[in-house]
């Protein structure tokens, strides 16, 4: 915590509620964070405060992030750059990494990925600072030096001398045989060796990961060999394991031939406890989330007993049609969500209406069609880590452009609130309500069936319809 503490971070957002919900889980976690709402405000910052990460959104109005971050980028070339947008454009993530940003994250954000992206650029940031004293240093050993075996010894020596973070290795041979030919005082800190016990000795007895991919490396001779990095568990000599960012140089003679490998390694025990840490926390936290909408929906049924169990019924269609579909789980978990409360809005409809025998009149239906939005009302402002508010607010809309409440078509509707519409409907046909008995599920299917393309999504209906003549998927009913 107290390494984070020193790290200042710069959001630049023009949305508001995203600099906000950005800032506060920053600050959880120990940065000190700023926040500006276009690219001039966030120059004056950059004037006036000492700034170690400038995390920038792509698309503002005025001057643009890209704009931004090549200012930065020259001007404060100390500062590790990490861009975000809302569009997952590979040409987009292309020209922000090619200016020189560090990563490049896609809203809307994963919390646990934006945090490792930040710490990694901090990281990086500060071994590239590192690197550059070390370079310095190096150029100026190398101009006091007249022979060239004597200034590479030295170059060597220096940076093995000055490893306090990073562990050298260099291991001669083409495999598990080789010997250590050198030793540095970082290897000897992260892996507990002194240097004496293992020079001369074969590098099997480091127990390191394998390195026959690199050993097999078939270096032409054009350009720089490959590197290999990988995160990997190295054993110290005690037993114990420790997790460390390892890279892997081939080193190569005049003549072309492997003649030894350099390992780099990082230990990043540290990080990958908070890793493990953060993940428990959000399991923790979305477990929490998840008791909380289930609680809503309960007792929304109370005011509805005779849909009892429909919000259920279709959170279970709808996370099936989706799975079926093969949506990333991340997805599938808030369309669950937003099924177990899309009729949240009906709390705004009198009891009388909703549990109402015979047929409805328009004026009732009229009114009992303002839940959508009013369910949008109530969860808009929430901060769920997905679109809930906008899957309720649409899953009565239709690609006719029919539904409602804004009569919206095609694409413009979230593919969650399409797959929600279709599992509101076939349930809904398949269960009895106060104005009608239920009519059973083949006619649900059928009727999704006969407007599939029109109204109801193509690929929603047809992975619906392999559910239940398929898959043998039912429907559970409260007796």
């Amino acid at each position: 915590m107290e390494e984070k503490q020193r790290h200042t971070i710069l959001v630049v957002d023009d949305e508001e509620p995203i600099r906000n919900m950005v800032h506060q889980m920053l600050e959880i976690f120990g940065y000190k964070c700023l926040c500006a709402a276009d690219a001039s405000e966030a120059r004056l910052f950059l004037q006036n405060d000492t700034i170690h990460l400038v995390l920038c959104d792509i698309n503002m109005p005025g001057e643009s992030g890209l704009e931004l971050i090549k200012y930065v980028i020259e001007q404060y070339p100390d500062i590790a750059t990490v861009m975000v947008t809302g569009v997952d454009d590979p040409g987009v993530a292309e020209d922000a990494i090619r200016i020189g940003a560090y990563d490049y994250i896609i809203k809307p954000f994963d919390h646990r990925e934006m945090l490792i992206g930040i710490t990694n650029a901090l990281r990086r940031r500060q071994l590239e600072q590192d690197n550059r004293i070390y370079r310095v240093g190096l150029e100026s050993l190398v101009k006091e030096r007249t022979a060239a075996l004597q200034q590479s010894e030295a170059r060597l020596r220096a940076i093995f001398d000055a490893a306090e973070h990073v562990a050298f290795i260099l291991a001669g041979g083409t495999g598990p045989e080789g010997p250590v030919i050198e030793f540095s005082p970082g290897a000897e800190r992260l892996l507990g060796y002194r240097a004496e016990e293992v020079l001369g000795k074969p590098m099997a007895l480091l127990k390191l990961p394998s390195i026959e991919g690199v050993c097999q490396n078939n270096y032409t001779g054009h350009g720089r060999p490959d590197a290999k990095s990988s995160e990997a568990t190295f054993i110290r000599k005690n037993g114990e394991q420790v997790s460390v960012l390892s890279t892997i140089y081939p080193l190569f003679s005049p003549a072309r031939t492997l003649t030894a490998v350099l390992y780099v390694a990082i230990d990043i025990s540290e990080r990958k406890r908070a890793e493990r840490d953060l993940e428990a926390s959000m399991g923790r936290l979305r477990e929490a989330l998840g008791g909380t909408i289930e609680a809503i929906a309960r007792i929304m049924e109370t005011r509805d007993p005779y849909t009892a169990g429909h919000e259920q019924r279709v959170a279970k269609l709808a996370v099936a049609i989706a799975t079926e579909m093969g949506l990333a789980s991340d997805r599938i978990e808030g369309l669950k969500m937003a099924s177990m409360i899309h009729d949240l809005g009906k709390v705004s409809i009198p009891v009388a209406i909703l549990s109402k025998p015979g047929r409805i009149s328009p004026i009732e239906f009229e009114l009992i069609k303002t839940h959508a939005a009013a369910g949008y009302e109530i969860l808009k402002d929430i901060k769920f880590p997905w679109p809930i508010a906008t899957m309720v607010l649409q899953h009565h809309e239709r690609l006719d452009g029919s539904g409602y409440p804004h009569g919206i078509r095609g694409d413009c509707i979230l593919l969650e609130a399409r797959i929600l519409g279709v599992a509101d409907v076939v349930e809904a046909m398949s269960s009895h309500r106060p104005y009608r008995p239920a009519l059973g599920t083949e006619a649900a299917l059928s009727e999704v069936e006969s407007k599939k393309g029109t109204i109801y999504d193509k690929e929603v209906v047809e992975a619906c319809l392999r559910l239940f003549r398929k898959r043998g998927f039912k429907f559970t009913h409260a007796s």
